[in-house]
């Protein structure tokens, strides 16, 4: 290695079917004595929130829950949560669900050791003091929030999702249970699983990834490639929910550490000025941005080709890294996503004042070919149909 590199993942990580009956013994030795449990509405409705509380009522833990989140918790969600766990008296936090609840729980954490609202803490390192702690519980398989040190919040007055970034902000326990995700519909499975290839593949590629990020990636990508499908369809088949939220975290502990790319630089400031979802924007995007990049990682997209069981014997590198885009497609058309932004009424009038914004991002130049604000628009104009 040329230059230094570092890994780390703060958060304790507890993995396994079942695993969710470790719950009051965990929280235990947090320390917690009165928990919120933050959640958002279909997750209150499917049945899991009960499996949760049953099992802090097994270990005589008080709870109180916040289900109000949103597709994209707002700054004001956050602080209206924080209110409540203030004024229960809490002492830590269980965040459920996908990546919003996951978001919003890590967000309360903060507030409810740092005094004031939640854009006070937008931005890098302006956290403090530690966070109260959380235990991050995802119910579907994609974010990887439940380890990251960074919330996403939409600030409505700005239209835009921001980051609230700091080694203080990530859970201080992610406990992964693929039970709690069988009972999760087919579309948000499809989201999420192609925002957890999207991870995978953005980090991969990435030119902050080594060895320790490659070999975590290169797994899930072979993971989604077998189960995504599997798990959409049939959703109560346990090894493909399984191999999917294993493929998540092995993605989320490289893209922590690595950082992502071009498709996630385009598709903050288009999810938070149009309320998107976040994981069908990043596959919708995802194949136009790596035809793109290609060029600059040729023998890495060989590899991805492979890994999504891609045959390329007898081909040439530039041959086999055209199939991993290919294969990429082949797949999201598999799982019925959308063809195109404008199936969520995205136009090109939509895309223009975002172009200078996405051009600025800090994730721009990590890929293996850096767009200035043309290339990006023909990415966001080749991902409208």
């Amino acid at each position: 290695m040329s230059t230094p590199y570092m890994f780390q993942i703060p958060t304790q990580i507890i993995y396994g079917r079942d695993s969710i009956q470790q719950l009051g013994e965990v929280s235990r030795k947090l320390g917690i004595t009165k928990v919120q449990v933050i959640t958002d509405p279909g997750v209150a409705g499917s049945g899991v929130l009960e499996k949760i509380c049953e099992q802090l009522n097994k270990s005589r833990i008080p709870s109180v829950v916040f289900d109000q989140v949103e597709v994209n918790p707002t700054v004001q969600t956050a602080d209206k949560a924080a209110q409540q766990y203030k004024d229960e008296a809490c002492d830590g936090v269980i965040a459920l669900g996908g990546g919003s609840p996951l978001d919003a729980g890590k967000a309360v954490g903060v507030l409810a050791t740092n005094q004031g609202a939640a854009t006070d803490y937008l931005g890098i390192d302006k956290v403090k003091i530690p966070s109260a702690p959380v235990i991050a519980i995802p119910t579907t398989a994609g974010t990887a929030a439940e380890i990251t040190d960074v919330t996403v919040l939409l600030d409505p007055t700005r239209r835009a999702k921001i980051g609230l970034r700091s080694a203080y902000v990530a859970p201080r326990v992610a406990l992964l249970d693929p039970v709690l995700t069988l009972g999760l519909p087919p579309v948000p499975t499809r989201d999420s699983g192609l925002d957890a290839l999207t991870h995978a593949i953005e980090s991969f590629i990435c030119i902050n990834a080594w060895a320790a990020s490659d070999v975590l990636v290169l797994r899930a990508i072979e993971l989604i490639g077998s189960y995504l499908r599997r798990a959409v369809y049939n959703g109560k088949d346990i090894e493909a929910r399984d191999g999917m939220l294993t493929a998540s975290l092995l993605a989320g502990m490289a893209f922590h550490n690595t950082k992502l790319t071009l498709v996630h630089a385009i598709t903050g400031p288009l999810g938070g000025a149009f309320n998107l979802p976040h994981g069908a924007i990043n596959a919708i995007i995802l194949p136009h941005a790596m035809e793109f990049m290609l060029p600059g990682a040729v023998d890495k997209y060989a590899q991805i080709a492979v890994a999504l069981g891609e045959n390329v014997d007898g081909l040439s590198k530039r041959q086999a890294a055209e199939k991993a885009v290919t294969a990429v497609k082949q797949l999201s058309a598999d799982v019925g996503l959308p063809a195109g932004l404008s199936y969520y009424g995205v136009t090109e009038e939509d895309i223009l004042p975002l172009v200078n914004t996405i051009a600025g991002s800090f994730m721009v130049p990590l890929a293996p070919r850096v767009a200035n604000a043309d290339d990006i628009l023909a990415v966001c104009k080749a991902s409208l149909t």
